[in-house]
């Protein structure tokens, strides 16, 4: 009877010891469950914020790529009045003899210089080089 009660006894103790174990086990693995669930919140959290972040990203490459478009038709305005008024300064250095007489006669150095330079250029992009700037009295 004894062995009887010792064998009763002994397979409790596994039983026990296996419910013991499987709930430890059992609490290791939600344990294990709940951290990759915060783990996916915090990557799903971080995700949203880059997206966010790209989107701005995109809107202010939008804006600056509209700028640039907007800077481009005025330097092309600009480009095309500089060569507008290149050409009528030329014709009228060579057809008017007023034009020609004013260009001829006392005035500052560097206004005819300018003058000058603006009927020699072919490319349009005539400037006033720095090597050649004179105050208007000198």
């Amino acid at each position: 009877m004894l062995a009887k009660l010792q064998s009763k006894a002994l397979g409790a103790g596994v039983l026990l010891l296996s419910l013991v174990a499987a709930y430890f086990y059992w609490q290791r693995v939600t344990d294990q469950r709940d951290a990759y669930q915060a783990e996916a919140e915090r990557q799903r959290d971080r995700a949203e914020i880059l997206q966010e972040h790209q989107q701005w990203q995109r809107q202010q490459i939008e804006t600056l790529s509209s700028a640039m478009a907007d800077r481009d038709r005025t330097l092309t305005v600009i480009a095309d009045d500089i060569r507008a008024s290149t050409s009528a300064l030329q014709s009228l250095g060579e057809s008017d003899a007023e034009a020609r007489e004013w260009l001829d006669s006392d005035r500052p150095t560097g206004i005819t210089d300018w003058v000058r330079e603006l009927q020699r250029s072919a490319d349009g992009a005539a400037v006033l080089r720095p090597d050649s700037a004179r105050a208007p009295n000198d």
